[in-house]
C-alpha cells in the first residue's frame, strides 16, 4: 500500500472516531444517560428504567461510550469518567446546544455542498430552532473563558454604562450587573423568543439591565423614536437617545452576521452612543488563511466559516485584518487584540475619540 493510500485511510478512520464521539455525546445528553450513569449501572438496570428502549442499540451506545473513554466498565457495570461527568456538568452552559447544532445541522447541510458550490441550489436559511435556540445557547459555551477576561477588563476600565448589541440570552450584561453594583446596561436582541428569555433573566438585576427586541441596525431609528411603549422601554430608549451615554458597546459573536457595508454603518452608529474614550468590544472567531500546521488550532473556526458561508447573507468569518481595517475605516483608535484560550476567538477593543463621537452625532 502506498503512503498516500495509507494516509487517506488514517484520516478516514480518525473521522469515523470523531463522528462517533459527536453522536455518542449528543445522544447521551438527549437521553440523560450521562446523569443516570454517574452511579454504577448495567445495561439491564438501564432497560429496567426504560423498558421501551432498543436493547441492542443501547448496548452499542454503551460500547462506543466506553471506547471513547467516556465510561469505565467493571464486571458489566458502567459509570461515567471525569470526561463524562464534565459533559453533564456543562451541558446547560451551551454544550448541549453546540452538539445539537453540529449533529442536526452541520452534517446535513454540508451534505448539500456539491449543489451549493455549483449553484444548483440556493444558499440555505437557518431554521427556527437555530435562530430561537441553538445559536444563542451554543454561544454560552465560550463563557468560562470570556467572562473572566471581561470581568477583569471591567475592573480596570471602570465601565458603568454598557450597551450589548445582539445580546442573546443577556448573559454578560447580567453577570456584569451582578459583579459591579453601579453598572447599568441595555441589550438589543432581534429574535423575539431569545429577547423574551433575556428579559426574564434581566429581572434579577433589579431594573439595572433593560432588553429591547430590536434589530441592531435600527440604532439610528431608535434615536428618533418619540413614542414610548411602556416604562421599561422608555428607560432603555432614554439611554439610547442620549448621545455619549455608554462607556462600552459589546458586539459578541455577531459581527459576521453583517455585510461589510452594514458593519461600517453599525460602527458609525455606535460612535454616537459612546462617551469620549468609550470603547467598542468585538468578540469573534476569525478565519485564518494559513492554518497552523503543528496543532491545527484554527481548523474549527475555518470550518465554522465554511458552514456560515453556506447560508443566505453570510460570507463566513472575518479575518483579523478585516476587523482591524473596519475599525480604522470607522475612526476607532488604540486597538487592542486579546486571543481567548484555545485560540478560537479574538476580542478586539478600540476607543472612540472625542472628535469621533462629536462627528457622529
Amino acid at each position: 500500500m502506498d503512503a498516500g493510500m495509507l494516509a487517506l485511510l488514517g484520516k478516514t478512520t480518525a473521522l469515523m472516531e470523531h463522528l462517533g464521539f459527536l453522536w455518542v455525546v449528543q445522544t447521551g445528553m438527549e437521553l440523560n444517560l450521562w446523569a443516570e450513569l454517574e452511579r454504577d449501572g448495567s445495561i439491564d438496570d438501564l432497560m429496567a428504567l426504560h423498558p421501551g428502549w432498543d436493547k441492542i442499540l443501547l448496548d452499542h451506545w454503551l460500547e462506543q461510550a466506553y471506547c471513547q473513554d467516556l465510561l469505565i466498565k467493571n464486571n458489566g457495570y458502567f459509570r461515567v469518567t471525569k470526561l463524562g461527568k464534565a459533559i453533564n456538568k456543562y451541558r446547560n452552559s451551551g454544550l448541549e446546544a453546540l452538539y445539537k447544532e453540529l449533529v442536526s445541522h452541520w452534517g446535513i447541510e454540508f451534505a448539500e455542498l456539491p449543489q451549493l458550490i455549483t449553484n444548483q441550489k440556493e444558499k440555505l436559511a437557518f431554521g427556527s430552532d437555530m435562530e430561537e435556540e441553538l445559536i444563542s445557547k451554543a454561544s454560552l459555551a465560550s463563557e468560562p473563558f470570556v467572562w473572566p477576561f471581561l470581568r477583569s477588563k471591567c475592573q480596570r476600565e471602570k465601565w458603568q454604562k454598557v450597551l450589548d448589541l445582539g445580546c442573546g440570552e443577556g448573559l454578560y450584561l447580567n453577570k456584569l450587573a451582578c459583579e459591579f453594583p453601579l453598572l447599568h446596561g441595555v441589550g438589543l436582541e432581534m429574535n423575539p423568543v431569545v429577547a423574551s428569555r433575556a428579559q426574564e433573566r434581566a429581572k434579577e438585576t433589579g431594573g439595572r439591565i433593560h432588553i429591547l427586541c430590536e434589530d441592531i441596525l435600527s440604532l439610528r431609528n431608535l434615536h428618533d423614536r418619540k413614542q414610548q411603549e411602556n416604562e421599561l422601554l422608555a428607560d432603555a430608549e432614554r439611554l439610547l437617545d442620549e448621545s455619549g451615554t455608554f462607556d462600552l458597546c459589546l458586539l459578541n459573536n455577531s459581527i459576521y452576521y453583517f455585510t461589510p457595508e452594514q458593519r461600517i454603518q453599525l460602527l458609525e452608529s455606535i460612535k454616537g452612543l459612546l462617551t469620549p474614550g468609550g470603547q467598542v468590544g468585538i468578540l469573534t472567531a476569525v478565519r485564518k488563511g494559513e492554518p497552523i500546521r503543528v496543532f491545527r488550532t484554527h481548523v474549527p473556526q475555518n470550518l465554522m466559516s465554511f458552514f456560515l458561508a453556506c447560508h443566505q447573507g453570510f460570507q463566513g468569518l472575518p479575518t483579523e485584518q478585516e476587523i482591524l481595517t473596519l475599525l480604522q475605516q470607522t475612526g476607532y483608535t488604540d486597538v487592542n487584540i486579546s486571543v481567548m484560550p484555545l485560540g478560537t476567538s479574538h476580542y478586539f477593543f478600540a476607543k472612540c475619540s472625542h472628535e469621533c463621537s462629536e462627528m457622529s452625532r
